[in-house]
């Protein structure tokens, strides 16, 4: 057997073992600057190499700053605002992969903590995640695409409570 059939049988042993591991993300958490809020489920940040958009992960806000203007509510500026008043006074996000890095438009994919977990309880969601945040305040709804559904059934649960309490886009 020559040497670079042997290389050649090594690397596909290896490719096979890691394709069977069952791998998951990185569970650190990636500190970026907050720059600004473009609308209800998406931000600007800056991890060090420029501005990249944010795409908030399992939610979607009423439309706000779409081009074609009839797809724009008061209900998607209400969620704007709501967001630019909870990170106003930000200047630090914690950034969280689940499975996708990006979307189709290239925005990262990302659960968003104003503060660094040091759990993933649900009380810890509810104060520090911003994903959760808006669906707790009623200003978006949840969205499940799969791979990324780490925080699926308690997001459906959140939105269940902000509807029950009648709060933000369900008054």
């Amino acid at each position: 057997m020559t040497r670079f059939l042997r290389r050649c049988m090594l690397l596909l042993g290896v490719s096979l073992f890691l394709s069977s591991c069952n791998l998951t993300p990185s569970q650190e958490y990636e500190k970026a600057s907050f720059v600004r809020v473009v609308d209800g489920d998406t931000i600007v940040v800056d991890r060090g190499r420029g501005y990249e958009h944010i795409r908030l992960i399992g939610i979607d806000a009423p439309e706000s700053v779409h081009p074609d203007p009839f797809r724009n509510s008061e209900d998607g500026r209400l969620a704007a605002a709501f967001l630019k008043t909870l990170l106003i006074d930000t200047s630090i996000l914690y950034l969280d992969i689940d499975q996708s890095d990006t979307d189709k438009y290239d925005r990262l994919l990302r659960y968003v903590w104003l503060t660094k977990p040091n759990r993933k309880d649900d009380a810890q969601v509810r104060e520090s995640m911003v994903n959760a945040i808006l669906l707790l305040n009623g200003y978006a709804v949840n969205v499940t695409i799969p791979p990324d559904v780490e925080y699926a059934l308690k997001f459906v649960e959140y939105v269940r409570e902000a509807r029950e309490k009648h709060v933000g886009l369900w008054r």
